[in-house]
């Protein structure tokens, strides 16, 4: 670290002017400035520099959050100065798994601006000058994902046990080590047992501890891991293959604490449980397969995980943190995943979630978009020709070339007035779209549309659609 009057300071500023402009604040200050106008110069340069303050200028939402998050890959604890005024990065920043970041206005003045930097750089420095490789970010800002995020300050502070559940790879362990790693337990152990990879001796050494005489060496006595993670997180991966003749023991952990190996005196253990299940766990309740009273214990508070199919808007996000993490772990400079890539990725149901998504991606990377699985995966669902770009062909469709001659010519004019003609008009023009694909066999185009083949004849009529 350099001395307090000449810390290091990363400036990633887009425009010629605004440049100058921080440049001229920070040198002012005796700090030093490190300009850089691109973002992948920036971040390929970023962890030999170490700087203690990174800068960022207004960018695009996308590649605001793809920027931040590859700069908290390489060091959680590097504090980020974001400038924008765009409200849903201050939303974006306020998350847990971010540390260090602060949202200002873009037209804030200068002493805001050093303000919020001798603040950053303070908090930065003030148990020491610790890099933190490791944080655990949780990618996505989906409507589900943002109420997965939401909800970790609360679930950080409570002591009582969480349930994970959701499809295996839609990043359940993610999120239980993002509860502790921002809880007050995060200087204790992190301590993780799968489950469905123990047999029943197994289990009973690794949890409660072997009873002495019990197996070979009539000498030893296992502790369990209950006591390696006493005052931190013992998650329980797969608790829908914990084996029923286990259960009632488990269940007196919830509410006792510990049991000793010999099954008697309760010896408690200051500790927070995260259970996580890749099966419904009530359904197994119904089946008889799992206590109803363990599952009321442990369903105090329910986390769902969304599977990536029904959270497809974070796709190119997670495509580019992990291609980013990708480049940055095998020290290669950054490489871009192409648009139409991208475009089949949303398209792919993904059975394996998020884990399949990051194997694809990394062969990608590594490979190039020419590796078998990746061509296999870009052909089979890549847009097809005749598919709407709604990107570039919605005022089209819906006619908002005539927008500007429609609103002039309107003397009562609402909002709901203007959407309902809109929507009218879209409609009317999709299904006449339909209808000339399948050159004008109602039954077919009723099916393309996926409505009734009385619907279809109902909205023809309506509209007065002709071939």
């Amino acid at each position: 670290m350099l001395q307090s009057d000449h810390h290091k300071i990363v400036i990633l500023e887009t425009n010629r002017n605004r440049r100058d402009y921080l440049r001229g604040i920070v040198s002012n200050k005796w700090w030093v400035p490190i300009i850089f106008e691109k973002e992948t110069i920036c971040l390929d340069n970023l962890r030999q520099l170490e700087p203690d303050l990174v800068i960022s200028g207004p960018l695009s939402n996308d590649r605001m959050y793809r920027f931040v998050n590859t700069v908290k890959m390489m060091d959680a604890g590097l504090p980020v100065l974001v400038l924008s005024n765009d409200p849903s990065l201050k939303e974006f920043a306020s998350f847990y798994g971010y540390g260090l970041i602060k949202v200002l206005e873009s037209s804030c003045d200068s002493t805001e601006l050093i303000s919020a930097i001798g603040q950053l750089i303070l908090q930065r420095f003030a148990d020491g000058d610790t890099r933190c490789p490791e944080n655990f970010l949780i990618i996505g800002n989906s409507p589900e994902m943002l109420k997965i995020k939401r909800s970790i300050p609360e679930l950080c502070r409570l002591s009582d046990p969480v349930l994970i559940q959701g499809e295996p790879g839609t990043g359940k362990e993610l999120v239980a080590r993002a509860i502790h790693h921002h809880s007050e337990r995060r200087t204790r152990p992190f301590v993780k047992i799968n489950l469905a990879e123990l047999n029943a001796r197994q289990l009973d050494e690794v949890l409660f501890g072997a009873v002495q005489g019990s197996f070979v060496d009539s000498n030893q006595r296992f502790r369990g891991l209950y006591r390696p993670a006493e005052g931190g997180t013992l998650l329980l991966d797969e608790i829908a293959e914990f084996p029923v003749s286990f259960q009632s023991r488990l269940l007196s952990v919830f509410e006792n604490g510990i049991l000793n190996p010999d099954h008697t005196a309760p010896n408690g253990v200051d500790l927070k449980i995260i259970v996580s299940s890749s099966k419904i766990l009530d359904r197994l309740v119904q089946q008889g397969k799992f206590r109803e009273d363990l599952y009321f214990r442990m369903n105090t508070i329910t986390i769902e995980m969304p599977p990536l199919r029904k959270r497809i808007s974070d796709i190119p996000l997670l495509t580019d943190f992990f291609a980013d993490k990708i480049c940055l772990e095998n020290k290669v400079g950054y490489i871009e995943v192409p648009a139409k890539l991208k475009e089949s990725f949303c398209r792919y149901p993904w059975p394996g979630n998020v884990r399949e998504l990051k194997t694809i991606v990394h062969r990608t990377i590594m490979y190039g978009i020419g590796d078998s699985a990746v061509q296999k995966l870009a052909t089979q669902w890549e847009k097809p020709s005749d598919a709407v770009n709604f990107d570039q062909d919605i005022y089209a469709l819906v006619g908002l070339s005539n927008l500007k001659n429609y609103l002039q010519k309107q003397n009562n004019l609402t909002l709901k007035k203007v959407r309902r003609v809109y929507l009218l008009r879209t409609e009317k023009k999709i299904i006449k779209k339909a209808l000339e694909k399948t050159n004008w066999n109602r039954k077919n185009a009723a099916e393309l549309l996926e409505i009734s083949y009385k619907s279809l004849l109902n909205k023809i009529k309506e509209y007065q659609l002709v071939n």
